[in-house]
């Protein structure tokens, strides 16, 4: 998790900044998810860490430790099903089954086929991860024997669920703001610092010196890289100001990694200026902005003075621009999953097409479009929509292990364990690496 949800966390002051870096850290290291390791450290409260999420997402949120759930809701859903795809019904209040999930962009196919499988509407909850594989453990394991109800640490007899609406950061009546802070502003050498952080990526070695020590002299911040692969990996671990990128790489090709970074929300915003001795003329410099979202295009040999200067024009303009407003292909999205979780397909397909015309470097957008059309019955095409998804992030865990499913659904059984094997490196927590692991022992074995 990083982005929005990470600024929210510290807009919000459910914890922070240190505290934040401190739980991607541990993570990272745990293959767990941020807000579970900030409540596993207490610091921050679920009712608040839940508020952030459904802020950030647009879904309802639920805090398990004030939740008191039925015996006979739990019963609709089995044990494992709920273990392997992380999700706890919480009541069939009103007729209908509302559920604890924990990952949004992975949901939509399996709500079908729990509405399926119960012949029941769906309401969705998001629920902080570490949470919500507790009380999954907890619920199913009869923590409480005898008890009709499993009920959360806090939760009180006969409280129901704890709703927190979309966009509603509030601590419980009662409850200690443990993550009450004053943010202490960065000092301003430091923001200076920040505001010129280049990161340089060449496979010339000498390209990287000559160009580190001419910026260096008038006054960037340089860090260099020399392929596709560790400069994604620096990009992800601190977030340059500008990307200097050389267009052919080893490992992962300069294009690919300025496509991969327009579709992560996380660093479409960084502008990437890119460089080449090989792709040169006008037209490529054209493609390069238009199909990859590049800023400038320079090619070599250059001259120093001129480089620099493209890059403080670069900068300047960028940093000119207004703050992001949520985008026409951010409205599509939402409306797109409205549709599809109210069982409209066809409108939904047309909202995602939307969102994919307006923002084509949107990986979430062709993951929900691809479910979408699966619903249809439209499975080739859901198949090369869900192919794009993970073009775009290759790292896109939902995606893949629904193109995986996909493919071997039909017969495409070697591109699924290929997929499978992809999905498994990729697994957010050790409950989906299992799952994985069992659907790939299910490919092998058949």
């Amino acid at each position: 998790m990083g982005g929005p949800t990470r600024e929210l966390l510290v807009e919000r002051r459910v914890a922070s900044p240190e505290a934040v870096s401190r739980a991607e850290a541990a993570a990272e290291r745990n293959g767990t998810r941020v807000c579970s390791e900030l409540l596993a450290a207490g610091e921050a409260s679920e009712g608040a860490l839940v508020a952030v999420l459904s802020e950030r997402h647009g879904w309802p949120g639920v805090d398990l430790s004030r939740s008191e759930i039925p015996a006979a809701a739990l019963g609709l859903v089995p044990h494992r099903v709920a273990l392997t795809d992380t999700i706890l019904p919480l009541s069939t209040e009103g007729g209908r089954l509302h559920l604890a999930v924990a990952d949004p962009d992975a949901s939509a196919q399996v709500l079908d086929e729990v509405r399926f499988v119960t012949g029941m509407e769906i309401s969705p909850y998001l629920a902080v991860a570490g949470s919500l594989r507790k009380a999954i453990l907890e619920a199913y394991g009869g923590a409480h024997p005898g008890s009709t109800t499993w009920r959360g640490a806090r939760a009180s007899p006969g409280c129901a669920f704890a709703v927190t609406p979309p966009g509603e950061v509030t601590l419980p009546d009662g409850e200690e703001d443990v993550a009450s802070f004053e943010e202490p502003l960065p000092e301003a050498s430091d923001r200076a610092e920040d505001e010129r952080h280049i990161l340089v990526v060449d496979d010339e070695p000498e390209i990287r010196v000559l160009v580190e020590r001419a910026l260096s002299a008038r006054g960037w911040s340089v860090e260099t890289a020399p392929d596709g692969e560790e400069a994604l990996a620096r990009i992800a671990a601190r977030p340059p100001a500008i990307v200097l990128l050389d267009a052919m790489l080893p490992r992962i090709h300069g294009f690919e990694v300025a496509r991969r970074l327009r579709a992560d929300p996380r660093t479409r915003e960084i502008p990437v200026v890119m460089m080449t001795a090989v792709y040169r003329g006008w037209r490529f410099a054209q493609d390069a902005r238009e199909a990859y979202g590049a800023e400038d295009y320079v090619e070599k040999p250059f001259h120093l003075d001129d480089l620099h200067r493209r890059l403080e024009a670069v900068l300047e303009s960028t940093a000119a621009r207004e703050p992001p407003v949520p985008s026409g292909a951010e409205v599509m999205l939402r409306r797109g999953r409205e549709l599809l979780l109210a069982g409209r397909i066809d409108a939904a397909v047309t909202a995602f097409e939307e969102a994919i015309a307006a923002d084509p470097f949107s990986a979430e957008a062709h993951h929900l479009l691809a479910k979408a059309q699966k619903a249809q019955g439209e499975h080739f095409r859901a198949m090369t929509s869900f192919e794009h998804a993970v073009e775009l992030r290759a790292d896109y865990f939902p995606a893949l292990r629904s193109l995986a499913a996909l493919y071997a659904e039909k017969g495409f059984r070697r591109k699924a364990v290929e997929t499978l094997e992809r999905a498994l490196t990729t697994a957010p927590d050790v409950v989906a690496r299992d799952a994985v692991r069992a659907d790939l022992l299910d490919l092998l074995d058949g």
